[in-house]
């Protein structure tokens, strides 16, 4: 079976995004542990021992790539994995390295 190169383009450039996402070991640490649940940026600051400031700066980013959503309960901001791709190569990768 030949694969169709030009009609892979678009996922290709989605995976190799992804993966640059991912290259940046803060970030990677920030999705493995968003994998297991959703936090808040203060909670995620200490989980991963980051400032608040430097945290938010991660989250920006991976929002931005769409890797991530949000939920806002009162004053405070839940972050969480956003879609399949994510959670399926999250799934993969916190098997391998995250446990």
């Amino acid at each position: 079976m030949k694969m169709d190169m030009a009609a892979m383009q678009p996922k290709l450039s989605e995976a190799a995004d992804l993966m640059n996402m991912l290259s940046q070991p803060v970030r990677l640490q920030i999705l493995c542990t968003l994998y297991e649940s959703e936090m808040s940026v203060l909670d995620l600051a200490e989980t991963v021992g980051l400032s608040q400031p430097g945290i938010s700066h991660h989250l920006k980013k991976l929002r931005d790539a769409e890797l991530v959503k949000t939920r806002r309960e009162a004053q405070t901001i839940f972050y969480a994995l956003k879609g399949q791709a994510v959670e399926a190569v999250m799934k993969t990768l916190h098997g391998l390295y995250c446990e």
